[in-house]
Formats: structure tokens, C-alpha cells, sequence
């Protein structure tokens, strides 16, 4: 089951939660992906939770009690291993685990588009169905349609129960979904087409049971338009109960501008939030989110500044191919989503906006801890359709040259 997707409504007025956590919409870079490896298959690029190699089944221990959903991905988790952890775990044959342990129901639920408000909309449905693209075992195969199909589309009913409405007055705001602990990237796409490529990223890490810290908060715009974010507002949605904005509302005086093709941190870059609950899912708001968009967006240089990349040397000589070999099918022009998200349309005609696009998703100073690494690491959990084929030692030869002009950055 190759699967990605993402939801989102235009509801929710931040500003009525004011004293009173957050929203991951969907997920990651954009689809990096090798020369004619750019798989045409459902969009909507979300991380996953840390994960462990291997296909097996796992037990009880790897969902847990919990949520009423937990329960019912626990009596079908061995089925599911069984027929699709093969290709959806950790590594798998493709490139897309969802499956990945040790906690797969984590995994499961957040990988984007599996649940959905609506079950039939599910891409479990849309798309692991006979005749819907996928290459895999089909869920209503011979084998399946009694057995694991039912038990999916109950869980998937359940699932749904977590899409409530916020109790609020109408504003823009993304659905609530399962947060991951490690990064995380929610494209802005469902507030509106015009918003596709743009992303807020973070990562976030359990401090304890009742404490999640999101840090290093920021928001990508794309290379044709920029953004001005008013008030963002982070929605938690314990299981079964009503939304709980952020007590503090730590991003209340936000009013910031984001120019096209510069990313930045949002507000302070960082939120706490101390009422966590497991299994909780978690929605983000504006009171205000709008395009800056230049009279002509493709005119000139298209907005980037030649100077971007301080080494252009180091990029020509040791990232610009590799790019070209491994990402051009799709952030060149091939997926229009990676490529807004992240242009690398002009590496052939104008290295230099090339390279200044890229370096928005790198990090000078811990070169592997950039986003062209985590999102594409075949041993990480980040959701993204090309993953070297689960081939480590040719990603690890890839990052090695990409990071030599990485380091040069700094």
C-alpha cells in the first residue's frame, strides 16, 4: 500500500482562544526523489515516529492500551504486518513505512491521508483498492475482503471520531492529526491551493508523559510567494474530549512576514506544552494567513537573491549533480507539489536560485540534521515517497557530497 494524503478545512477563529496546541498538517520536504523515481501516487508528505527495522507483526507492547483506535489496530496489527508490513515497514520495498515500529500505531495514524474525517476518503480505500493504482496486496483482494477489510474500515470509523469541530467561530485551521516525535512538516495546502509547497516544520520530543516541546518552529514559503501569519494558534485534541488551545498562548503577538524563497522562525521557535495527552492529536490555527506576492512572480530571478549560497563553488562541485541525479524528476518539475516546496526547476539554468532555494532546508551548522537528510534517510522515519530505494549506503554517499557544500554555508 503506497500511501500519502493530507485534509484540512478553513474553520477556526484563533482569536476566541486567546488565554486559553498545535497543528502538524502534513509532512515533510516535498518528494525528493531520483531520476524517474518520482512515483505518481496520493500527495501528502508527513514524518513518522521513531521506527526499528524488520516486518514482524510486533505484539501488544507496540500499540498499548489507550484509545479505543489503539484497541482495535492492536487486534488487527498482525494481519496487517502479514499482508503489508513488507513493503510498509521500516525500509520496505516501498519507500513509504507507515508500518514502521515500535509504536505502529502511531506510525499508522499519522501518516497522512490514512485517516481521514471522512473513512471512504481514507487512502486505505482510495488507493488499496483493486483497480486504484497501488501494486501491492489490495485490501478487498480474495483474501482480505472478509478478513482485514472490515477490521480496516472499523478502525477507520473510529479513527474518524477525532475530526470535531472547534467550538469556535470560522477562521483558517488544519484538521487535527497524530503528531510525530522527531521532525515534523505540515504543508498549508488545505487552507487553499494557493498556499500549496508552503509548510510550517518543527520537531517535537516528549520531555514526559504530560510535556511535548516543539522546537526550532518554522515556516517555509515557495519560491513564487511569500506569507504574512497573524496569531497562530496550537490545538490539542485529547482523545474523546473537547480541543484544548494553548493555555498561554505563546504565539498570540505574532504578526510576521515571510518573503518568497526566505524561510524563517515562526514567532520564538519554540512551544511547551504541558497538558499532553497520549494519543492526543493536534490542529494549528491563524487568525490571519495571506500570500505576499510580488506584481510579476516570474520575472527576473524570481525573487532570489544571487548571493544566497555563500559557496556556489562547493555547491557546483559537489551537491549540484547529485541533485540533478537523485531530486530534478520532481522538484524540477515533474510533481508540482515538490516543486513548489522546493524549487530546483533552475539547477541547470541558474545554479545560483537553485542553490538559494535549497539551503532553506539545510542546517550549515549540523549538516546531517538537515531536512534533504531526515526526510530521505531510508532507516529514518520521515514520509516521503523516494527513499533510496531503502538503499542506505547510497544515501550515505549522497549526503557525504551533498554535506561537503552544506558545511561550506556556515
Amino acid at each position: 500500500m503506497e500511501c500519502m494524503g493530507t485534509t484540512g478545512k478553513n474553520l477556526v477563529k484563533p482569536r476566541v482562544f486567546r488565554a486559553l496546541i498545535i497543528g502538524l498538517g502534513v509532512c515533510v520536504l516535498g518528494a525528493l526523489a531520483a531520476a524517474g523515481g518520482c512515483v505518481q501516487q496520493p500527495t501528502g508528505l508527513q514524518p513518522l515516529p521513531g521506527s526499528t527495522s524488520g516486518t514482524s507483526s510486533g505484539g501488544p507492547e507496540d500499540a498499548g492500551p489507550g484509545a479505543p483506535g489503539r484497541d482495535l489496530f492492536a487486534a488487527m496489527q498482525g494481519e496487517l504486518m502479514q499482508a503489508c508490513g513488507t513493503c510498509h515497514d521500516i525500509a520496505g520495498l516501498a519507500d513509504t513505512p507507515f508500518l514502521a515500529g515500535p509504536d505502529r500505531y502511531q506510525s499508522f495514524v499519522s501518516w497522512p491521508g490514512i485517516v481521514a474525517s471522512t473513512p471512504a476518503q481514507s487512502i486505505l480505500l482510495t488507493h488499496a483498492m483493486t483497480g486504484k493504482g497501488h501494486v501491492g496486496t489490495n485490501l478487498d483482494s480474495p483474501a482480505l475482503k472478509d478478513t482485514l477489510l472490515p477490521q480496516v474500515q472499523a478502525w477507520l470509523a473510529e479513527e474518524a471520531k477525532s475530526f470535531i469541530a472547534p467550538p469556535v467561530e470560522e477562521g483558517p485551521y488544519i484538521e487535527p492529526f497524530a503528531p510525530i516525535i522527531g521532525f515534523n512538516a505540515v504543508y498549508l495546502e488545505p487552507l487553499g491551493k494557493e498556499f500549496i509547497g508552503m509548510a510550517v516544520t518543527f520537531s517535537a520530543e516528549l520531555l514526559s508523559e504530560t510535556t511535548l516541546e516543539l522546537s526550532n518552529i518554522q515556516l517555509h514559503p515557495t519560491s513564487k510567494a511569500g506569507l504574512h501569519v497573524v496569531h497562530p494558534l496550537f490545538v490539542m485534541y485529547p482523545v474523546g474530549t473537547d480541543p484544548v488551545p494553548d493555555p498561554v498562548d505563546s504565539f498570540s503577538n505574532v504578526d510576521q512576514t515571510f518573503e518568497r524563497g526566505q524561510s524563517g522562525t515562526l514567532g520564538p521557535g519554540t512551544l511547551v506544552l504541558v497538558n499532553w495527552q497520549k494519543d492526543a492529536r493536534l490542529s494549528l490555527a491563524f487568525e490571519k494567513i495571506e500570500l505576499v506576492v510580488p506584481p510579476d512572480p516570474d520575472a527576473g530571478d524570481g525573487g532570489m537573491d544571487p548571493d544566497g549560497c555563500k559557496d556556489l563553488a562547493a555547491f557546483d562541485a559537489n551537491a549540484k549533480v547529485n541533485f540533478q541525479q537523485r531530486c530534478l524528476s520532481c522538484h524540477g518539475g515533474g510533481n508540482g507539489q515538490a516543486t513548489a516546496a522546493l524549487d530546483m526547476s533552475e539547477l541547470a539554468s541558474n545554479a545560483a536560485n537553485a542553490c538559494a532555494q535549497i539551503k532553506n532546508r539545510v542546517n550549515p551548522g549540523d549538516p546531517p540534521q538537515s531536512q534533504i537528510f531526515i526526510t530521505t534517510n531510508p532507516n529514518g522515519n520521515a514520509a516521503h515517497p523516494y527513499k533510496f530505494g531503502g538503499n542506505g549506503d547510497t544515501f550515505n554517499n549522497f549526503r557525504s557530497a551533498v554535506s561537503i557544500w552544506i558545511a561550506a554555508e556556515q
